[in-house]
């Protein structure tokens, strides 16, 4: 029988991924029948088979030898529904069909029991919310606050995939507001500012850009090391947060602050950080009036400055390479070569038009001289 995801995406003619199949057979009798398939969740009784419209998970029954077990012991109703389409039939024992057309999310039975069995499920209710508007009644938020520190026992992969999808979800914000209210935003990252949702809701709907908004006020590394995210992308909010706001951290009024901000910060961190400082300030309230005109003051600038195809933006390099250096310096590859090649790279971002070989190599002479 079709259960779960597939069966409420399918009732919404909405396009199906993956597709979620109970059964009494257990996982040995899968595996044998399809010589395809993976046990990709032994432990759990599920063996994903491969199928040409997408991976078919396939679960044994879990809380006893008959479907009506199993359902009784789902998450919330629209998903303890069934479906054999075999014969069309459905099986729809606790209300979710309703449910699903009134945009109502229940759990199935007691809302306490369904958290305790797996806290996941209260990111999935966020998540639920967030990508379709089925709004928790109030045994399920009352469940959901209730659940205190358990959801940090979880695997942290799962929690990052419920958030990765929370943040990017249509309705991010609405999920974002229900994590305050029910305390699941201090389990995950403690310390976030106040009005983290609206941050997030108008930034792009890019993961690492909407991270960057809702761990404002935070100690960033150490909670996105927690959730398993990747180095590059811990490293990158980061730096964001770093640079934020970027107008107190460059001085529109003067090109060779404005090009060393675009020499430091990749072009796509620089837009981050625009749409971040144009709702947030360094506390994560609204911007002062004032700030917002230095803001404006910056693009106009950065906008200058690209234009103007600078050694800041990307578009040109040096004069001189590393290896003409060493000619100049008369040593091999070392630090000194690099320390050579900051100093000409702060002097050709304060002067764009030394930017000569001869004027260089003469600048380079009177710097070794001074810094034997």
């Amino acid at each position: 029988m079709l259960v779960g995801g597939c069966l409420r995406d399918l009732l919404e003619e909405r396009p199906v991924h993956d597709f979620d199949v109970a059964t009494s057979a257990p996982p040995g009798d899968v595996l044998a029948i399809f010589p395809r398939a993976v046990p990709t969740g032994l432990r759990h009784g599920t063996v994903m088979v491969p199928g040409a419209a997408g991976p078919v998970d396939v679960t044994t029954f879990r809380h006893g030898p008959h479907l009506l077990d199993d359902l009784a012991h789902r998450d919330f109703t629209v998903n303890a529904v069934a479906w054999d389409p075999a014969t069309g039939a459905i099986l729809d024992p606790y209300g979710g069909l309703a449910d699903l057309r009134a945009g109502r999310l229940r759990a199935v039975g007691c809302a306490s029991e369904r958290l305790a069995e797996d806290p996941l499920r209260a990111l999935r209710a966020v998540r639920l919310l967030a990508e379709r508007g089925l709004e928790p009644d109030d045994e399920l938020v009352a469940a959901m606050a209730g659940l205190g520190a358990r959801p940090a026992a979880v695997a942290p992969e799962r929690l990052r995939a419920e958030l990765e999808r929370i943040l990017l979800a249509p309705r991010a914000a609405d999920g974002l507001r229900l994590l305050r209210r029910t305390g699941l935003e201090a389990v995950l990252a403690p310390g976030v500012a106040e009005g983290a949702a609206e941050r997030v809701d108008a930034m792009p709907p890019a993961r690492d850009e909407r991270l960057a908004a809702w761990l404002l006020g935070t100690d960033p590394p150490p909670i996105l090391a927690r959730l398993r995210f990747g180095h590059a992308t811990i490293e990158r909010v980061a730096r964001i947060l770093r640079e934020h706001p970027v107008q107190d951290r460059s001085d529109p009024g003067s090109g060779a602050s404005v090009r060393r901000l675009l020499h430091r910060v990749a072009d796509r961190e620089i837009e981050a950080l625009l749409a971040l400082a144009a709702v947030a300030g360094p506390t994560g309230a609204p911007p002062e009036p004032a700030a917002r005109e230095r803001l404006e003051a910056l693009r106009a600038a950065l906008t200058r400055e690209r234009a103007a195809e600078t050694l800041a933006s990307g578009r040109e390099v040096l004069a001189l390479d590393g290896k003409q250096v060493m000619e100049v310096l008369g040593c091999g590859p070392g630090p000194r070569i690099g320390a050579a090649l900051r100093y000409l790279t702060e002097l050709v971002l304060t002067d764009p038009a030394s930017n000569q070989a001869a004027i260089l190599c003469d600048r380079l002479r009177a710097w070794a001289q001074e810094n034997p």
